[in-house]
């Protein structure tokens, strides 16, 4: 005799699916897609040397060398900051490219340098 063919889900298995779908789903998804009140700290050798609200900061270019001793060059377009020179051996933080979504970040550990978005 052969069995009923079961269906691919049970009830139960579907809802728990669902609810670990949308779980997932709260964790993966930002909570601030638009930057919109999104804040830069830019901090040097650990300590906090610029925050900056990207949505009225203008378009700049920001060189940390003359100030603070590091051989960086940050750009801030659009509500974005991203690394775009910096003297180090394989400039992973140049390649980062734009952040600007809260938790998002950017860091150059030779110059023990980070960008780190907030809000």
């Amino acid at each position: 005799m052969r069995k009923p063919d079961k269906g691919p889900l049970n009830l139960i298995e579907l809802s728990v699916l669902l609810l670990a779908l949308a779980a997932l789903a709260f964790f993966l998804v930002p909570r601030n897609r638009n930057g919109d009140f999104a804040t830069a700290f830019v901090s040097v050798r650990g300590e906090n040397v610029i925050t900056l609200p990207l949505q009225s900061a203008g378009d700049q270019t920001i060189c940390l060398m003359e100030e603070y001793g590091v051989p960086v060059t940050l750009e801030v377009q659009d509500g974005r900051i991203r690394f775009i020179n910096a003297v180090c051996p394989d400039l992973i933080c140049v390649r980062t490219g734009w952040v600007y979504m809260d938790g998002q970040s950017a860091v150059c550990m030779p110059n023990r340098t980070a960008v780190v978005i907030v809000g």
